[in-house]
């Protein structure tokens, strides 16, 4: 076996220390040195893409959020499902590096990188004000986390954000290691219709993980007539 090799390494601050490595072709994505992430174990990521990206192949200019980059699995797999050319496709990442590593080692096709906008921010400095705008937004909660920080994604205020960030009809994509009925009650209490299914990280491989498909539909509708009704 051969060893690894370091591609780039970047520290954003005095604790935190991105790395991406490559060893016998599988890229490896890591953080103070630990691996969070690698291009074998994509499957999920690829299946929640085409499953996001269905609705919306009729779009002319679909737009996507992605957040947390890792090695770039959801967002190959997005670009190659969705291949309109005015597509838009945000990548919000606490590496700001992730931009040009994407560009020099992970892209699979080079069409993606015009289509696509590196924002280096937090989820709630970003999100927070954005309201209608998003066909899909993805995100893994764990390997967000893993970048050193502490933004609970799955919590309620962030859901709320997703949604309202969200199209009607938009989807919200999250793959976990296992389901939740906590996170499942909160998902539907803001107004989400969801519905869950497990992969294997590896196509055929033993570790399976979590997909998350929730869509904002009517759920949202019924949940604001309830309220407006309450105010009134």
């Amino acid at each position: 076996m051969k060893p690894y090799t370091l591609l780039c390494e970047h520290s954003e601050s005095d604790d935190i220390t991105y790395g991406l490595y490559e060893r016998d072709g599988i890229k490896y994505y890591q953080v103070n040195t630990q691996p969070v992430s690698s291009s074998k174990e994509v499957n999920c990521e690829h299946e929640l893409a085409f499953m996001m990206s269905r609705p919306f192949k009729p779009a002319k200019q679909p737009k996507f959020l992605v957040i947390g980059l890792g090695v770039g699995g959801y967002l190959n797999a997005l670009a190659e499902a969705l291949p309109q050319k005015k597509a838009i496709f945000e990548v919000l990442d606490l590496n700001s590096k992730s931009g040009s590593w994407f560009k020099e080692h992970l892209v699979e096709e080079s069409s993606t990188i015009g289509r696509t906008e590196f924002i280096t921010n937090k989820v709630v400095s970003y999100v927070k004000s954005k309201s209608d705008q998003y066909h899909g937004i993805f995100f893994d909660p764990e390997l967000w986390r893993s970048f050193g920080n502490k933004e609970d994604l799955m919590s309620k205020p962030y859901l709320n954000y997703f949604v309202n960030a969200l199209k009607m009809g938009g989807l919200l994509g999250m793959i976990t290691e296992r389901s939740d009925k906590i996170v499942l009650g909160r998902m539907e209490r803001s107004g989400l219709e969801v519905r869950t299914e497990r992969f294997s990280a590896v196509p055929g491989g033993k570790r399976q993980r979590t997909i998350w498909l929730a869509k904002k539909g009517h759920y949202v509708k019924q949940r604001d007539a309830e309220r407006a009704a309450k105010e009134a």
